[in-house]
């Protein structure tokens, strides 16, 4: 079902006696974003403060790559047909759905010598837009990059791709089978940031403690404060994960014949560990700090 257009060394430029690249760039104006947001907060008489907060976004561009060279603007740019196209498909920047929280409470006490606050935070967001491409180059279209998005095959498809091992045919249609993006969309090629990673979450909390004290007719405070972040992992070491691709290029090209018939491998390891996995960075883990000021 893969019929993209095949690029030999005659559809570069011939420079510098060998082929290679030459790059022609124009501005698009193709692109467009859609964002709503909708709020609602309230202050109540007993000083309670609450808000709450959901955003919608849906961004579409040419081109979602960061690039100081024009050579890897162009190379990094995942395509399915003719890499020389301004083709209009999802951005990689913002999250689709985010829905945001926030509450504060201040207590007095001791006749305003004492004070407690506290405040809490929360997100629940969904984005991560990632693609799946081929590793290594199946249409020639790149000396380097693995800007190609996969064809994503119907069972009939796969069982007549050729692998490096046999096994991979069926573990890999077992990997289409359990991957959301790619099973809504067999028969078909990926769209270029098309796919969403997992939703995910998070809750912050805000502790302060402040003790007021007057100097002659002057006010001081000593607050002490303390901050934990993604204190959900706090508590359960499997709340506030992020989760993120485990690969992003788990069918690679081994070879193509002289009749462009691809061979493939499959990354097997992907059929135990599933299509996302925690990201190992500190978003996934939980975060506290203290603070003592003191304020005249």
């Amino acid at each position: 079902g893969d019929n993209r257009p095949i690029y030999t060394n005659g559809d570069r430029s011939q420079i510098f006696g060998g082929p290679t690249n030459a790059y022609v760039f124009t501005n698009s104006d193709e692109g467009r974003i859609w964002n709503a947001t909708f709020k609602a907060q309230k202050t109540f008489d007993n000083g309670l403060f609450a808000s709450i907060a959901y955003n919608y976004l849906n961004a579409k561009d040419v081109n979602s790559i960061e690039a100081e060279i024009t050579g890897d603007a162009f190379d990094f740019n995942p395509t399915s047909g003719n890499a020389n196209d301004d083709v209009l498909s999802y951005s990689r920047y913002g999250d689709t759905h985010r829905v945001v929280g926030v509450a504060s409470k201040r207590f007095t006490y001791g006749n305003d010598k004492w004070a407690t606050t506290l405040s809490t935070f929360f997100e629940y967001a969904r984005g991560g837009r990632f693609n799946y491409t081929y590793g290594g180059n199946i249409n020639g279209d790149s000396s380097f990059q693995n800007n190609d998005l996969i064809y994503i095959p119907t069972t009939a498809e796969v069982s007549q791709m050729q692998f490096v091992d046999p096994s991979m045919a069926s573990d890999f249609e077992a990997y289409i089978q359990q991957d959301d993006y790619l099973s809504d969309n067999r028969g078909s090629y990926m769209e270029r940031y098309g796919a969403l990673a997992p939703w995910r979450s998070r809750w912050d909390i805000k502790f302060l403690q402040d003790f007021n004290f007057n100097v002659g007719e002057q006010r001081h405070t000593v607050q002490f404060s303390i901050d934990v972040l993604n204190f959900g992992n706090l508590l359960n070491s499997n709340w506030g994960v992020v989760e993120v691709p485990n690969n992003q290029n788990p069918l690679s090209v081994v070879s193509i014949d002289s009749n462009n018939v691809p061979t493939f491998s499959f990354d097997q390891s992907l059929n135990e560990r599933g299509s996302f996995g925690a990201d190992q960075s500190l978003a996934s883990r939980w975060q506290a700090q203290f603070g003592l000021r003191y304020i005249f």
